[in-house]
């Protein structure tokens, strides 16, 4: 699970085709849950619109973003 999560999450982020892809994959029943999270550039006051959407079960829509939270830990030094 590490390996996909590090590809969708890696500097650049995912492509559009990356999210058309996960979408016609669970079009075609292959994909059982995904999470897409969005946001928009920051306003002048520094705040940011934030967006989250999710389909499938609401346990496994949580562990994903548990699980992208523990892979971007990894990465990040706090």
């Amino acid at each position: 699970m590490a390996k996909i999560l590090e590809g969708l999450f890696d500097k650049s982020g995912p492509s559009k085709r990356d999210i058309r892809t996960i979408l016609k994959r669970k079009k075609e029943g292959k994909t059982i849950c995904y999470v897409l999270l969005t946001c928009s550039e920051p306003n002048e006051d520094g705040t940011m619109e934030v967006e989250m959407n999710y389909e499938g079960e609401r346990w496994l829509a949580a562990y994903l973003v548990k699980s992208a939270q523990g892979v971007l830990d990894e990465d990040l030094e706090f």
